[in-house]
């Protein structure tokens, strides 16, 4: 039996694509494989990353600094920073506060220089998180969709986020 130049050109092909795949699954295991030595590694893991030295020790995961209306934003400030306290809200103040926030929405009218005045006196993103949390505790509502209930886009931006976004993370 006779091989055309055709099936030769076929026979050609294939070896080179079966010893392409040999090369790239060993050169990807060789990668995969730890050094002796440390490394510094950074992973994703939920909202924050994980930074890893290779070292035995204290891993800290960063917060989500963009989302402190989030439920675990103050856990995660304190674990970040800890030992050292953080600045928040005292109950008194979060909870006097969501209720001021809470009857910002009316049935013809909204009260949006309330909410602007709310967010005006926070002093970091912290503080937000208290508001947060206390707005759920005595609504079981997520504060966050509750204001984007009666707020426009263009409102949340002028009333709530250009307020937020100015804030530091924490204060000590």
């Amino acid at each position: 039996m006779k091989i055309s130049k055709t099936g030769w050109w076929m026979i050609g092909g294939a070896t080179i694509g079966v010893i392409s795949i040999g090369a790239f699954v060993a050169l990807s295991q060789k990668r995969n494989k730890p050094n002796a030595r440390s490394q510094i590694t950074t992973k994703p893991i939920g909202k924050g990353v994980q930074i890893t030295t290779g070292n035995v020790g204290v891993i800290k995961q960063e917060p989500n600094w963009k989302n402190p209306f989030d439920m675990n934003y103050l856990t995660d400030v304190q674990k970040w920073v800890a030992p050292k306290p953080i600045q928040v809200l005292d109950d008194g103040s979060a909870k006097r506060y969501a209720k001021i926030i809470k009857n910002a929405k009316g049935t013809f009218g909204d009260d949006e220089d309330a909410v602007k005045a709310i967010f005006k006196r926070l002093r970091n993103k912290t503080q937000v998180a208290s508001l947060s949390k206390a707005f759920y505790t005595l609504y079981k509502k997520d504060m966050w969709h509750y204001l984007n209930s009666f707020l426009s886009k263009n409102e949340m931006k002028v009333y709530v986020l250009k307020y937020i976004n100015r804030l530091p993370n924490y204060q000590l």
